[in-house]
């Protein structure tokens, strides 16, 4: 029987069963699931974003999630709403936590329950399998997602969150199927099967080109100056931790060695008696020396990393197809070899995919499952890459399973990384920012005197002083044609006016 809660509810009544279809992806790629919902009448069923979804097969629960996306139709002139539902797993929890801790000489399991403890309580570890030692990890505001994803990709672990939100996390490949496939064994739709060889990208001798190495034994020479008009000099190698001496005829000085175009020499204001130009294996003096003077120069020769590996039963069988690879951050013939060893084990033979249908239980996306098959000529391990349920009926599921082989997921894997952007790089100096939110309730009290005026009373007196004829009586001014200001009361300058004060004779 197939069972649909929604918030715990039973509500599988009001499904719409052709409509009914869950999906689970690869490990820890989120699964999905859908499905319509009709209103009307005595069906009032109403579904809301975030509703707690979850779907059983019989006893067994299938898939457990949240609502993400509905969308909301009219059906003609029934009166009746369509709901279309889109539902999402608990990894969709997981990717809107971020994490800021930093963890040092932690094992993984320690990690991942201090993260769930801390972030993510409502979830478990309880299948968390690593007693690696991490001596030290940085999540910088962070996904928890991105957390699991960082520990397993350090590990080549993989992980998932199952339908009861408990954390799995395991090595590759180590989820085996309850059962496998064979001409005889009857747990599949016979004519579902079907396989798909592909050989396209074999490459049976893989050749890496790196950058520079650097050989761990110090290299002395010296050169004998020919002439005495030369300032530059070109060095046989690059070198790392380049040390010069010269010999003018007195022994062997010391020189302080600078970066060309970054450096100056001391003459110049600088504190560099020789300039080393990295890019032209050249050094370069501020002036000339005599015919016969020496120039040693020691330092780590750095060397062209370059490494090869092939195949001789592929390339007996397919013949020889070569692959080159340019990786210039590599700096050691020894990870060359491995790199090249690496990608070999995944090119060297050919990679197939494919399906069936089932209606036996027990299977899950992230599985490994063999195809044993006299039929086909082949034993083959297959990882389950998608498993998809569709109902035949309201009482039981068809299973659609796709199929890639081990080496293939590798190949998948290997070609996203390089098409990601690395959006996280290791600082040793690096602490995680805490960031918080810091809520307050502030209340403001405001007092509002008012003050009522106020009468102010003052005496005031005042003199007042008034003379008759200061400058004597019938005595004329003595009168100033221009502004003028009596020095006081006896002065006898007075400001004349031509119309009224002075007489013209």
């Amino acid at each position: 029987m197939i069972t649909v809660k929604i918030n715990s509810v039973d509500c599988s009544s009001s499904i719409i069963w052709p409509s009914l279809s869950v999906e689970q992806n690869l490990t820890s790629q989120v699964d999905n699931a859908s499905f319509q919902v009709r209103k009307y009448g005595t069906r009032l069923l109403t579904p809301e974003v975030s509703d707690l979804i979850e779907i059983y097969d019989g006893a067994d629960l299938v898939f457990s999630g949240q609502i993400i996306n509905i969308t909301e139709d009219i059906e003609s002139n029934a009166g009746a709403l369509l709901f279309t539902v889109q539902c999402v797993d608990h990894t969709y929890e997981l990717d809107g936590i971020l994490v800021a801790e930093t963890y040092e000489n932690m094992t993984v399991k320690q990690i991942i329950d201090d993260i769930v403890a801390n972030y993510a309580p409502t979830f478990t570890a309880v299948n968390v399998n690593s007693t690696y030692l991490i001596s030290k990890i940085v999540f910088n505001q962070i996904s928890i997602s991105q957390c699991l994803k960082r520990l397993a990709d350090l590990l080549k672990y993989e992980w998932y969150v199952d339908e009861v939100k408990d954390i799995h996390f395991f090595t590759k490949f180590t989820n085996v199927a309850p059962y496998n496939l064979t001409d005889t064994s009857g747990n599949f739709i016979y004519d579902s099967l079907s396989r798909k060889v592909d050989g396209t990208q074999i490459a049976n001798q893989v050749k890496v080109r790196g950058g520079l190495g650097t050989e761990t034994s110090l290299f002395t020479d010296v050169t004998t100056v020919k002439g005495n008009n030369t300032l530059s000099f070109k060095l046989p190698y690059k070198y790392k931790g380049l040390v010069i001496r010269v010999d003018t005829g007195s022994g062997y000085v010391g020189k302080q060695v600078g970066i060309e175009f970054i450096d100056k020499f001391v003459s110049e204001g600088g504190t560099a008696d020789v300039l080393y130009n990295y890019q032209d294996d050249s050094i370069r003096f501020p002036s000339v020396f005599a015919d016969g003077n020496k120039i040693e120069f020691s330092g780590y020769r750095k060397y062209p990393v370059m490494a090869v590996a092939s195949d001789s039963a592929s390339i007996d069988l397919y013949g020889l197809r070569e692959k080159l690879i340019k990786d210039n951050s590599i700096e050691d013939n020894t990870i060359a070899r491995k790199r090249a060893t690496a990608e070999l084990q995944v090119y060297k033979d050919e990679i197939s995919d494919g399906r069936f249908d089932t209606y036996t239980k027990g299977l899950r996306a992230g599985m490994v499952i063999q195809l044993d098959s006299t039929l086909r000529n082949v034993t083959t391990d297959f990882l389950i890459k998608k498993l998809k349920m569709k109902p035949i009926d309201p009482s039981t599921f068809m299973y659609s399973i796709e199929l890639i082989t081990t080496r293939k997921y590798t190949l998948i894997d290997l070609l996203q990384k390089l098409l990601q952007t690395e959006d996280y790089k290791i600082d040793e100096h690096e602490v995680a920012e805490i960031i918080k939110t810091d809520l307050a309730e502030v209340t403001i009290e405001e007092l509002i005197e008012v003050v009522h005026a106020v009468a102010d009373v003052v005496a005031i007196t005042i003199v007042e002083n008034i003379q008759k004829d200061p400058i004597g009586a019938h005595v004329e001014p003595i009168w100033v044609l221009a502004d003028y200001f009596p020095t006081g009361p006896t002065d006898p300058k007075r400001t004349g006016r031509l119309d009224l004060s002075f007489e013209l004779y």
